[in-house]
């Protein structure tokens, strides 16, 4: 999932300011130079903010603007990171309102149930290599497609209530029509029509959020 951009005040580290700056630009380095790297939560979600000055540096580079290369230096440890970043990363983001990095959460470390992440430039190889292997293993069998599979048995799930539904309401219709009805019977057939319209309302919204864009979905629950 994506996050705002976080204070990098609020992350002490367990470090130093000056500990804690030496982590960052080994840590920015390593993004660059891979595009992609595993770190803990707290250290990722710190690293945006650095991620994203080093990114404008390096478009005011590309466009020599001032001295925006010896400000990369600064932050940049290696030479490489730096034509990197200026002359095969920077071009591929020409639309300045386009996502440039994400932070994503991942599964807890084992060894000490650490909250782990990892952030990545949006447009890197690695994603695009993740997704056609995931596509071509989905076409093999070999992967089932959950969120096809939830939408399946949603759907089937939904018409099985409405069915449903469709006979307690004639059922409640009928014993309603009839005056020698008992009022204890009529009572049950009313409960059996009301206990399906709730079914049937969560099954709609599950379906509902199935279909939903991710990003939507984000907006829709307020998560961040």
């Amino acid at each position: 999932m994506g996050h705002r951009l976080s204070d990098p005040k609020r992350f002490g580290l367990a470090r130093t300011s000056k500990q804690r700056w030496h982590l960052w630009r080994t840590q920015m380095t390593q993004l660059v130079t891979h595009e992609r790297i595993y770190t803990t939560w707290a250290k990722a979600r710190a690293l945006q903010f650095l991620a994203h000055k080093t990114f404008k540096l390096g478009q005011d580079a590309s466009k020599n603007r001032g001295n925006a290369i010896n400000r990369l230096m600064g932050i940049l440890t290696t030479r490489f990171a730096i034509k990197k970043l200026i002359n095969e990363i920077v071009p591929k983001f020409k639309d300045p309102k386009e996502q440039v990095f994400k932070v994503v959460e991942i599964n807890r470390r084992k060894s000490d149930f650490a909250r782990m992440g990892y952030i990545e430039f949006t447009k890197n190889e690695i994603a695009k290599y993740e997704e056609s292997q995931q596509k071509q293993l989905q076409e093999q069998g070999k992967i089932v497609d959950i969120s096809k599979y939830n939408k399946t048995w949603l759907t089937e799930e939904r018409d099985f209530i409405k069915e449903k539904l469709d006979q307690a309401q004639s059922r409640f219709d009928a014993l309603q029509a009839d005056p020698n009805t008992p009022s204890t019977e009529l009572k049950r057939a009313d409960q059996d029509v009301k206990f399906f319209k709730r079914k049937l309302e969560t099954v709609e919204k599950d379906l509902w959020i199935e279909n939903k864009n991710p990003l939507d979905m984000r907006r829709y629950f307020r998560i961040y």
